[in-house]
């Protein structure tokens, strides 16, 4: 009965949310209104929503019920009691390969198939392995951290002697520092010295660095614009690249700016000059020129969905058009400020190509810009972020 009362309270939570705001939010806010249920019951009514839209647009299960319950199935690899209580052979076997769980699945739902998921396939970067990202939506992404410079040794001591599980990320060729992945939920706060020991930051933006890495001598002063700088992981980032940063930062949110201020001292990162803006309008552009300028510009964040399925079961692609009008704006404002021989390095957390590839030949085209790499990581095969970028070179 209770698990029977518990699937009636999802249901009645998918009915009830239309998009509006992110499922999280969203959530919290029905929880308050609807203070009947206990902490464990909301979180696993949430678990059940969650994996509702994680099945995103594949046909073949037409009830909201059994979306809910193949989702529980396909996305958890340990038992669970409510998944025991309605299809036991499925929890006695959840802990197999997501290709084998599909096989049991197509055995009840004859035309499933992951393979629709994410319904804009002739929309996608040409390197997207449309299959693959599909089925990433099946799997919870992880928990990144990235070690601060010096802290290697002092920070795998301290998550060995904890009993938290966690893995090391080996991939010389596009890491510049040691990274760790946890499961979502990690209390890391309870084992690390954040933003000092370590950065919680997504392993594909990490890999990022690689392009932010210019032939410049870092033991040079450096002057860099990290122009949308949001919670400031690639400014932590910028400043363990050159030791002798000179950092600006922007963003269009004063919320933002105060958070990042407390986030960069407790990095120790200085000098540190940051200003609030709307870069699409061309005012409060600074006037000084810069070496470096990281354009981590807004844009669908497609390629972050498998944490917010929801995104995709509501997204509408009309708004891509609006996201690439508006990172050309910003393009359009900030290249000037570009030192002749500075690097751009243009950055979006997009899977579509109209934010992608087909935005390089515009920045091309827009102040004597010449493409040096491009590169999409592809995180859905490792349980992270996709993100695209690209960096560039001033003639």
């Amino acid at each position: 009965m209770k698990f029977d009362n518990l699937l009636r309270y999802a249901l009645r939570i998918i009915a009830a949310y239309a998009g509006e705001k992110p499922l999280h939010i969203w959530l919290k806010d029905f929880y308050r209104v609807n203070p009947q249920m206990g902490s464990r019951d909301r979180k696993l009514a949430s678990e059940m929503v969650y994996c509702f839209y994680r099945l995103g647009h594949s046909a073949g299960i037409d009830s909201a019920r059994d979306r809910i319950l193949s989702g529980l199935f396909l996305c958890n690899e340990a038992p669970l009691e409510l998944l025991a209580y309605f299809h036991p052979e499925w929890n006695e076997a959840i802990g197999i390969p997501l290709n084998e769980k599909l096989k049991k699945m197509q055995e009840k739902f004859p035309d499933f198939s992951p393979g629709k998921i994410f319904s804009w396939h002739g929309l996608l970067s040409q390197s997207v392995d449309y299959d693959a990202f599909c089925s990433s939506f099946l799997m919870k992404p992880d928990l990144f951290i990235r070690v601060r410079p010096g802290k290697e040794k002092q920070v795998h001591a301290k998550l060995s002697a904890t009993q938290t599980m966690f893995r090391e990320c080996r991939n010389s060729n596009q890491l510049l520092f040691d990274a760790y992945a946890f499961a979502n939920g990690t209390r890391l706060e309870q084992i690390l010295e954040l933003n000092r020991d370590a950065v919680i930051q997504d392993l594909s933006s990490q890999k990022t660095a690689i392009l932010m890495k210019t032939e410049n001598d870092p033991e040079k002063k450096t002057r860099a614009w990290d122009c949308c700088a949001a919670s400031g992981g690639k400014a932590i980032l910028l400043a363990d690249i050159y030791p002798r940063l000179d950092l600006t930062a922007s963003d269009i949110r004063r919320s933002i700016l105060v958070n990042l201020r407390l986030r960069l001292a407790e990095a120790g990162v200085s000098p540190y000059h940051p200003f609030q803006a709307d870069l699409t309008l061309g005012k409060d552009i600074p006037q000084e020129s810069f070496d470096l300028i990281v354009a981590d510009l807004p844009c669908t964040g497609s390629g972050t969905w498998s944490r917010t399925p929801e995104s995709v079961f509501f997204f509408d692609p009309g708004v891509i058009e609006k996201y690439r009008d508006r990172q050309q704006k910003i393009l359009l404002n900030i290249i000037p400020c570009l030192k002749p021989g500075g690097t751009l390095v243009y950055i979006t957390c997009s899977v579509f190509a109209m934010e992608n590839e087909e935005m390089l030949k515009f920045i091309e085209a827009s102040g004597g810009l010449r493409l040096v790499r491009q590169e999409m990581f592809a995180g859905y095969r490792e349980r992270a972020d996709s993100m695209f970028a690209a960096s560039f070179k001033k003639e």
